[in-house]
Formats: C-alpha cells, structure tokens, sequence
C-alpha cells in the first residue's frame, strides 16, 4: 500500500508540474490535415524538444494569486516550424510567469511533416487564431482578460509572434516579447543556417511570399510595446532581424525596447548562459515600467 501510495504521489508531482489543463484546439482531424493520426515525439536532446506535431493544443497555466493588472501572455515557443522547444521556451517559462501573477499558456501549434498537410504556409497562424478563440471562450473560467494579453515567442516562434503583431484581424496583443525572432523571411535577413523561411514557404519562394511574412514591412503606428531580445554572434537568425523590426517600430513612433547580448548564440530560452544572464528580470521590470504588472 505504501508502495502505491508514493507512486501516487510521484505521478502527482509531475503532473503539478505542467498546466493545469491542456485544451485541444479542434476537435477531430484539425483542418488542413490530410489524415487523423497523431505523430507527435518527444525528442529527449539537452533542452527537449517535440517533433511532428500534428493535434495543436494550449497548455493552461493559472497562478494561485493574479496580479491585479491581470496581465496573461500566449507563449509560442520556437524550433524553425520543424520542431518544438516548448520545454524550457515555453512550460518552464510559463511556470516563472505564474509566479508573479501572469496567467500563461502555451501554444502546441502543428509543426511541418512533408506530404502531410493542404498548405503549411497557414497551418500555424491558423492554430493561433483558433487559440485565441477557445481563450476568449473560456476568459472568464482562467481569470483572463484578453484585451490584457501579450505575447512571447521565440525564433520561429517570435515570427509566428510578430506576425500576429502587426496583422491584428483576430487579436491585437498588448505587449510583444520576441527572443532572437525571425522577423524577415527576405534574402538579405535570411541566414543560411535557418530552416524557418523553407520550413513554412518552401525553397523557392516568391519575392511576394517573402513580403507577405516579413514582419519588419508591415510595421504600422498603433502597436503596442514591444520588447526584443537577441545576440550579436547569434547565426541561426541574424540579428539584423530585431534591428531591422526595432528601426521600423521606432519609426512608426511604436513603444520598443531591445536586449543586445555580445555574446549568447541562438536557442538560450530565458538564461543566456555563455553571458550568465538571466533575461527575464528585465522583462518583468519592463512590464512593470509599462503597467502590464502592478503588484510584484
């Protein structure tokens, strides 16, 4: 009995660990799927990382005592459109933001498999805007006031992010927070060590293509704040893009702050490790400074 009871215990204790629900964002084949099987892997590397997600879910994390602001954010955690970082770039940072009052949930959105769906190209933003309609759904339930919410993303992620920056049609955020973003899919910002841009719109992709997802040519006054946070060596994505974003937010007269590691590569989720830098204090005081956080 005892021995159960402690397997019991265990299992609780990691299941605490993660949200406190897990919603899926269709029901049935998600739409563009060209079948209903679920390919989803848990690829165990230094950080953890998910491949071939094929059913997109939020992962709904609600902390014990909100900040009066009632602040929350939508985490869209990176990996090129290939993969998921969702570990330390999504759960574990939902978790440091549950501490201080912010609701946090992380979007699962789908991941390119060849052959496997109608047009990627839509598949992601599509996930995002059917997130945000379960989250307005269900906003009163998680203590969430959507006018309130921002959004994190990083790398492939922050272009899912500042994509839905600067396209405001099913949510306007209230506060932006890109990590080493792909911001621009043009050849000029494009590294040659980045799988996003031929992930999401293939090896040859048209001059209008290219447009239509860089996020730097769309830039408009009226955006709320945002935050960049990259490094200088990073050679995944140049860091071009978030200069490139940020001298375009400045000059539409748009609220921007921006983070410039010397050093710290790409893929450091919230600890820059090779400058022992921990981003997100930062963050918390700029959210702070800007009344998106009241009472911590």
């Amino acid at each position: 009995m005892q021995k159960i009871l402690l397997i019991l215990a265990s299992t609780l204790v990691g299941f605490a660990s993660y949200a406190q629900r897990e919603v899926k964002l269709y029901k049935g084949r998600p739409p563009g799927n060209l079948d209903d099987t679920n390919r989803e892997v848990h690829v165990k590397t230094e950080r953890g990382r998910l491949d071939s997600v094929t059913i997109p879910s939020i992962a709904v994390f609600i902390p014990e005592k909100l900040d009066s602001s009632k602040t929350s954010v939508i985490i869209c955690p990176g990996g090129g459109y290939r993969y998921l970082s969702i570990f330390d770039a999504g759960y574990q940072l939902a978790r440091e933001l549950n501490k201080v009052g912010i609701v946090a949930i992380v979007l699962k959105y789908r991941t390119q498999i060849e052959g496997y769906y109608q047009d990627f190209s839509k598949v992601p933003f599509n996930d995002f805007d059917r997130a945000i309609e379960i989250i307005k759904d269900s906003a009163n339930n998680w203590k969430i006031d959507v006018t309130k919410m921002g959004v994190i993303g990083f790398s492939a992620g922050g272009h899912l992010a500042a994509f839905k920056t600067v396209h405001t049609t099913h949510f306007t955020p209230a506060f932006s927070v890109l990590v080493y973003p792909v911001i621009s899919f043009m050849d000029e910002l494009t590294s040659t060590r980045t799988v996003t841009r031929k992930m999401l719109i293939g090896d040859h992709p048209s001059e209008s293509q290219k447009k239509i997802f860089s996020s730097e040519l769309h830039v408009r006054p009226g955006i709320n704040p945002c935050l960049l946070i990259h490094a200088q060596d990073d050679g995944g994505v140049i860091v071009q893009n978030s200069l490139a974003f940020y001298t375009a937010l400045t000059n539409a007269k748009v609220k921007a702050q921006m983070l410039l590691y010397q050093e710290g590569g790409h893929g450091f989720a919230m600890h820059n490790k090779k400058q022992n830098d921990h981003w997100l204090p930062m963050a918390m005081n700029w959210l702070r400074f800007n009344k998106f956080l009241i009472n911590n």
